[in-house]
């Protein structure tokens, strides 16, 4: 899995690139923690971009649920964007588009 991060205006957008699965679930924890750490209540949403994520296995939704837990204590928002059909369909079934906005672009999701 490769990983970018970078600030647009307040807000942080990080995007994974590659499957999220039980190989990369470790470092993707690792890079989204990082990236909850630099915000604070007062700045904009962490922004996960899934243009670049094709797959994403339990493992990697679990770790989504960590990190939503650390967010909400922190009092700073997680926004989904760019989500293909099939993470679509993951993030349904699963029911965590009913944990997290999902936005069809990075500035939806950055605008709330």
């Amino acid at each position: 899995m490769e990983w970018t991060s970078k600030a647009r205006g307040n807000a942080l957008v990080v995007r994974p690139t590659g499957a999220i699965d039980h190989d990369s679930a470790e470092a993707f924890q690792e890079n989204l923690t990082a990236a909850l750490e630099q915000l604070t209540e007062t700045d904009g949403p962490l922004v996960i971009d899934f243009s670049g994520v094709d797959y994403m296995s339990s493992v990697g939704l679990r770790v989504l649920m960590r990190v939503s837990k650390t967010a909400k204590t922190k009092s700073v928002q997680l926004a989904v964007a760019n989500l293909n059909e099939t993470m679509v369909e993951i993030f349904q079934i699963s029911r965590f588009d009913k944990l997290f906005p999902l936005h069809d672009s990075v500035d939806a999701a950055i605008a709330g």
